[in-house]
Order: C-alpha cells, then structure tokens, then sequence
C-alpha cells in the first residue's frame, strides 16, 4: 500500500486515487487528488515540485484545474481514456 500525505497532515491510499488536478497556479497552490468516490482532497505541498508526482504515481491520469470534475468518477469521463 502507498500512502500520499495530504495537505491537511493525513494520509490518502493511492489505489484510492483516480485522477489528480494540477491546482499549483490557484489558489491551493497543490495537487489535488480526486478518489474513487468523487471526493476531492489536496495533496502536501512537498508533491507541488515539478516532476515530483508524475514520479510518484506515473498511472494516474492527470488533467488541468480548468476541467470540471463534479460528478466524476471514472478515468474516461474527462480524461477522454478508453
């Protein structure tokens, strides 16, 4: 099991994670993971480094904080996957 630490100093099971949305020019200024339930959750700031959580999670589908992730719950509805 690989555990990420989030922002709020827990932990989140990257077999939980189903996408990550690059939110480092926003306001959050981090990754923000969204899990296999819909639920969105930032990542530690330590994961803000370039390169860093393409190294960490390279299969994980990463898309633009300007999609729209409400109500998504699969790699292949914003990600156009499969």
């Amino acid at each position: 099991m690989r555990l990420l630490r989030t922002s709020a100093g827990g932990y989140v099971n990257a077999t939980r994670i189903m996408r990550l949305a690059d939110e480092r020019d926003g306001k959050a200024d981090a990754w923000v993971a969204v899990l296999d339930d819909g639920e969105e959750i930032a990542l530690a700031p330590y994961y803000s480094a370039p390169g860093r959580i393409e190294r960490e999670l390279p299969d994980i589908a990463l898309v633009p904080a300007s999609v729209s992730m409400a109500g998504c719950n699969s790699r292949a509805c914003c990600c156009q996957e499969g």
